[in-house]
């Protein structure tokens, strides 16, 4: 809320405590948009992230699984 802002800035060293914030939050500002143009570049490589991982899960069958996991278990 805005009183809570000239609560806030409204005391000795106000202005300098208001610049601060408002560089951090233009930090995260350019943080987050970094991370959405990444993200977006990225679509195409989700594809084959999964297409990999799918690979990596064929290469073990369900029975090599369950030997795995009762000998983890120790069954």
């Amino acid at each position: 809320m805005p009183s809570d802002l000239f609560q806030k800035y409204n005391c000795e060293g106000g202005f300098i405590m208001l610049e601060f914030d408002l560089i951090i939050a233009a930090e995260i500002s350019e943080r987050i948009t970094e991370q959405t143009e990444q993200a977006t570049n990225n679509r195409g490589n989700a594809k084959r992230a999964v297409a990999r991982r799918n690979q990596k899960r064929a290469t073990i069958s369900s029975q090599q699984m369950g030997s795995v996991m009762d000998e983890w278990v120790g069954e």
